[in-house]
């Protein structure tokens, strides 16, 4: 019966300790960008107290993200040369591992990053790609003083942003005109007026964020008005035309019939 009794206590006592375990979480936020832009994404830890060493895979769409680089490093000795494989980058794979050699255990404050990466936003507008930390090519593990560490993992979300009607930025450059007519069967016109000559980019969306037309040039200053055909449309819906320049943005919807 006493052994019965001390089997008991031990379990009890194996659970509480179990419970009380440090967890590590790894996490990504979610993150919005524009098409065509870069990205800055820390990669983020809490409970990370103690800790000797930590390896794991990030893994994301590589036609969605292009990388770039990594930085931002907030572990001792962290290096691009010496901590991380950047040899399947281009298909949407990075390697990280990081150990401790004095092995006296790190401590950071909660939502701290230990490095942050950089991604081009190569993804058509409403495209978008999770930024997964995983097992794949290479195992996630944390290691304290005493030996592996349960973790969690809380992945992102990075999202390329669609056009949107109410999407515009103040600005002197240009005034973007309705298209006329609107709704339309065979031809419509998107007019607007430069300021300047400059260069600009006007570009047409379906509502799933592909391209159906795009002319980027130098425009003249004054009112620019261009015919654009019913043919060029896969079907009839709403659809959304983009001015841009380097220093703004504006966008309106137009309907084709």
């Amino acid at each position: 019966m006493k052994k019965f009794y001390l089997s008991l206590l031990l379990f009890a006592f194996f659970l509480i300790a179990s419970l009380n375990a440090q967890q590590v979480t790894l996490k990504i936020p979610d993150m919005a960008v524009d098409p065509g832009t870069n990205v800055h994404v820390a990669v983020q830890v809490e409970n990370f107290e103690d800790i000797t060493g930590v390896q794991f895979s990030l893994n994301w769409d590589s036609n969605v993200l292009q990388f770039i680089g990594v930085d931002d490093f907030g572990l001792p000795d962290l290096s691009v040369d010496g901590n991380f494989g950047t040899m399947e980058t281009a298909n949407g794979k990075l390697r990280f591992a990081w150990f401790q050699q004095s092995l006296t255990g790190v401590d950071l404050a909660n939502m701290s990053t230990i490095f942050s990466i950089w991604f081009k936003a190569i993804g058509a507008p409403s495209s978008s790609s999770q930024l997964m930390i995983s097992n794949e090519p290479i195992v996630i593990e944390v290691v304290g003083l005493n030996g592996m560490l349960p973790y969690d993992v809380s992945n992102g979300t990075i999202t390329v942003q669609g056009p949107s009607a109410n999407k515009e930025t103040q600005t002197t450059d240009f005034i973007l005109f309705q298209n006329s007519p609107n709704p339309f069967t065979e031809i419509t016109y998107i007019s607007f007026n430069m300021q300047q000559s400059m260069q600009a980019e006007l570009s047409i969306f379906d509502s799933s964020g592909k391209v159906v037309f795009r002319e980027n040039k130098k425009f003249t200053a004054g009112l620019t008005r261009i015919p654009v055909s019913r043919d060029i449309f896969s079907g009839s819906g709403n659809y959304f035309y983009t001015l841009k320049t380097e220093r703004a943005t504006a966008t309106r919807q137009l309907i084709a019939q």
